[in-house]
């Protein structure tokens, strides 16, 4: 999925990956060992790949001027243009918050596995016309140039702020982020974290086999929270506490990124030069427009 072409959307990193982090870039490094059978504060994440990744606030600001530039297209073809609305931050997990799930106990106790705080509503509309929808998003049909098609004020408005820019490098961390997730599910270190966390919350009387289950179990994860979510959410993150799992599995990846850093640091050092274009742009679309 292109960076630059979607819009920022709540997601629960404890799946596959994580949001863009705005944390400090660091290499994920143990501070003090968690002790057997007793509880451990769980560690601030930040990753290797952090650097070379578009932050946060950076990716609100390529996306409101994606925003700007779809106005502009639409206003010129006689439209307003129904900006969306935005997503409530404080609402989202941010950096890493739930890359190995949820790890925050009073918002467990309170939310369970759901996210806290209500997203912003958008305020009902008037249905859009057919020419609204086929000026903002197009007909999809071919255009003239090979390999072009017609896709409206979207297409406009990417192809516009994205001149120039390799796309592609700008993507690059976040898939290289998304093999080192996938890789550490498979390190033996990881495994065995699992297993012991699994123990515990089997003592605790809840039976998973792996952190990322719960969220899965439909038992769990209904529309509302229930008190056995709580239950099981709070459990999940006294056993992550426990047995280190999170300081462990960080570790493992932070290890894996570190070779990624180094085996590409030319792609790496591009991906950034690349991001940092992008950004600055989206700033100067926003400036003159005075936001």
């Amino acid at each position: 999925m292109r960076l630059a072409h979607i819009v920022p959307v709540l997601l629960l990193a404890a799946a596959v990956t994580s949001c863009a982090s705005s944390e400090p870039a660091g290499h994920g490094r143990t501070t003090e060992p968690a002790t057997a059978g007793k509880a451990a504060p769980l560690p601030r994440i930040s990753l290797p790949l952090d650097p070379y990744q578009i932050s946060d606030e950076d990716f609100s600001t390529v996306s409101r001027a994606l925003g700007v530039l779809t106005d502009r297209c639409m206003e010129r073809k006689g439209f307003d243009y129904d900006v969306p609305a935005p997503q409530d931050m404080a609402t989202a997990p941010t950096g890493h918050e739930r890359r190995y799930g949820i790890t925050v106990p009073e918002t467990a106790a309170k939310h369970g596995y759901h996210l806290a705080g209500t997203p912003i509503q958008e305020q009902p509309r008037s249905p859009r016309s057919k020419r609204y929808e086929r000026a903002l998003t197009g007909t999809g049909k071919p255009l003239g140039t090979p390999g072009s098609f017609d896709d409206g004020c979207t297409g406009e408005a990417h192809r516009e702020l994205e001149s120039g820019i390799d796309m592609e490098a700008v993507d690059l961390p976040q898939w290289y982020k998304r093999e080192s997730f996938q890789r550490s599910l498979e390190h033996p270190r990881v495994k065995t974290a699992f297993a012991s966390w699994s123990d515990c919350m089997s003592a605790a009387g809840h039976h998973y086999a792996s952190p990322l289950d719960p969220p899965e179990d439909p038992e769990v994860m209904g529309r509302k929270v229930t008190e056995h979510e709580r239950a099981v959410a709070v459990a999940d993150i006294e056993c992550k506490q426990r047995t280190g799992l999170v300081r462990t599995w960080r570790d493992v990846e932070a290890a894996l990124q570190r070779s990624t850093v180094t085996s590409r640091a030319a792609q790496l050092k591009k991906a950034r030069a690349q991001a940092a274009k992008l950004v600055a742009r989206s700033s100067r679309i926003l400036a003159a427009e005075g936001r």
